[in-house]
């Protein structure tokens, strides 16, 4: 009898100790960009954001992005702000376009904008 409620014990604690997390990062083997060192990635920051054909604000726009969409960043640009002639704004290319730093968040690898993405997607 002992040995019965021993197993019985021994499967439970088992069954409950195994847990399906879906916060986990699932990491692909085959995405050979997402820990590489010198890509950086962006998470849109804005409920919309419209991608400029320059790094502008008085550019024409090519398309739009949403809030927590992780984009790989393929370049920048450093300009004198609007505002004020004494600071320096920055810009971020994409496939689609340019945005602004305002509009994004900057991550040094895909898997951590991933998780800055569920965070302030929830």
């Amino acid at each position: 009898m002992k040995k019965i409620i021993f197993i019985l014990l021994a499967v439970s604690t088992l069954f409950f100790s195994c847990k399906n997390d879906k916060d986990e990062i699932d990491i692909h083997q085959n995405d050979m960009l997402a820990l590489n060192p010198n890509v950086q990635w962006a998470v849109v920051i804005e409920p919309y954001a419209a991608f400029r054909t320059e790094a502008s604000w008085n550019a024409g726009t090519n398309d739009h992005s949403r809030l927590g969409d992780v984009l790989m960043i393929q370049g920048n640009a450093i300009l004198e702000s609007s505002n004020e002639s004494s600071s320096k704004e920055i810009w971020y290319r994409f496939d689609k376009g340019w945005l602004s730093e305002s509009s994004v968040s900057v991550y040094q690898n895909k898997y951590k904008a991933q998780s800055a993405s569920k965070e302030i997607t929830k």
